[in-house]
C-alpha cells in the first residue's frame, strides 16, 4: 500500500488524500492480509459492511474507487495471483446507479433556511450572508471562497462568472464542474449581497473573508452549524430553479453539470406537479366513490349527500391528511411535496 500511494503522490493531492484516508478505513484484519490472499468476497464484505454502518453510498463508491486502484497497480507490479477482486466481485446494487437521486428530506424548505438564516444573522451576519449567498447560487463551498469581486458582471444581466475553486488546504484550481467556467444569474438578492461585500475593494481581491480581511475557512463557518450539511443549500438553490419553471439544461449550467445528472439527482422536484396533481383528485368525493371507501373522505357514501363533487366536510379531512401527504389546498410550487412512506402507516 505505502508503493501504490507514492506511485499516487504525483496525481490530484485531494485525490491522493482520498484515498489514504479510505485505505486507513480498512478493517485491521484486512490490513495485516498479503494482497494476493484478498478475494472478491473479501472486498464486497467490508463495502456493505460499509453501508450498514451508515456511510453514504457515494461515500462507499469512493472507497470502492480507491481499492480498484490499488489492486489494478498491484496486478501491474505482478502481485497478484488470483482475479482482480474489486472488478470480479457482485456488484453492489447501492453503488451501481451512476447518479443517486436525492430525497426530499435532504433538501431544507424555504422555512427551514430563512429560520436558520435569521437566527444565524443575530450572531454572525457575515456569516449568515455567505450561507444566504451559497443558497441563491448553488456555487460549492471551494467556489465561494474563491469568488473575486471581479467575477461580477452586469451588461446583458447581473450574473457571476464562477472561475476558480479552492478546497482549504489545497491549490486553487479550475472548477469541478465540467464546463469549466460558468456562469450563474443573480437575483436582486444575491446581487445586493455581493455589491455589499465587493464595495471598496479591488477586482482581484476576494469577495468574502474573515474579520481580519484573509481568505475565509472552513474552520469558521463550521462554527456556525445549520442543522443540515453545508452542500444541502446547493441542492436548495437547484430545487428553486426548478419549481420555479427553469428549463433542466439552464439549472445544469448554473450548477456546472450535465442535463442527465440534473434528472437523475432532482427527480422528485421535476415530478412534484404531477404528484400533487393526483392527490387533489383523489381528495375529491368522486375519488371515493369510484375506489370505495380506501381512497378520498374515507367513508361510504352516505343517501343524504346532494352531489359526488361535494367537498370533503371537516370531520373526514383530517383521516384523508393522516393516510395520504398533507392537507389539499395551500400547497405552494415553493414548498416540498411531503411523500408518505406506507411502511409508516399504522393501521
Amino acid at each position: 500500500m505505502t508503493r501504490f500511494l507514492e506511485a499516487r503522490e504525483g496525481g490530484n493531492p485531494h485525490t491522493v488524500d482520498t484515498d489514504r484516508n479510505n485505505l486507513a478505513a480498512l478493517p485491521t484484519e484486512l490490513l495485516a492480509r498479503p494482497l494476493a490472499s484478498i478475494h472478491a468476497d473479501d472486498i464486497r464484505t467490508h463495502l456493505l459492511t460499509e453501508l450498514r454502518g451508515g456511510k453514504k453510498p457515494s461515500t462507499v463508491a469512493r472507497a470502492k474507487t480507491t481499492l480498484s486502484a490499488l489492486f489494478t497497480y498491484a496486478d501491474e507490479q505482478g502481485l497478484l495471483h488470483q482475479p482482480h477482486p474489486v472488478r470480479t466481485m457482485k456488484k453492489i446494487p447501492e453503488l451501481s446507479a451512476a447518479q443517486r437521486g436525492i430525497s426530499p428530506n435532504e433538501v431544507p424548505t424555504p422555512q427551514h433556511v430563512a429560520a436558520v438564516l435569521t437566527t444565524l444573522r443575530e450572531r454572525r451576519s457575515d456569516i449568515a450572508d455567505v450561507f444566504e449567498f451559497m443558497s441563491l447560487t448553488g456555487v460549492r463551498w471551494g467556489e465561494l471562497r474563491a469568488i473575486r469581486v471581479g467575477w461580477l458582471s452586469e451588461v446583458p444581466l447581473p450574473q457571476l462568472s464562477v472561475e476558480r475553486s479552492h478546497s482549504d488546504h489545497y491549490e486553487e484550481k479550475s472548477p469541478k464542474s465540467w464546463r469549466g467556467t460558468r456562469p450563474v444569474p443573480l437575483s436582486p438578492r444575491t446581487l445586493a449581497i455581493f455589491r455589499q461585500y465587493a464595495a471598496g475593494k479591488n477586482p482581484d481581491d476576494y469577495l468574502f473573508t474573515n474579520q481580519q480581511g484573509g481568505q475565509l475557512s472552513v474552520g469558521v463557518v463550521r462554527k456556525f452549524p445549520l442543522g443540515f450539511r453545508r452542500h444541502a443549500l446547493r441542492h436548495y438553490a437547484a430545487s428553486t430553479w426548478l419549481r420555479l419553471g427553469t428549463p433542466v439544461n439552464e439549472v445544469a449550467e448554473y450548477l456546472g453539470d450535465e442535463a442527465r445528472t440534473v434528472l437523475a439527482v432532482y427527480a422528485h422536484i421535476l415530478g412534484e406537479g404531477q404528484r400533487r396533481d393526483f392527490v387533489r383528485r383523489l381528495a375529491t368525493p368522486r375519488a371515493s366513490t369510484s375506489a370505495g371507501v380506501t381512497w378520498g373522505s374515507l367513508r361510504r357514501p352516505r343517501a343524504s349527500d346532494s352531489s359526488r363533487d361535494t367537498e370533503l366536510d371537516s370531520t373526514n379531512k383530517p383521516l384523508l391528511t393522516r393516510y395520504f401527504l398533507a392537507e389539499t389546498e395551500g400547497f405552494e410550487p415553493s414548498v416540498p411535496l411531503r411523500v408518505l412512506h406506507l411502511s409508516r402507516v399504522v393501521h
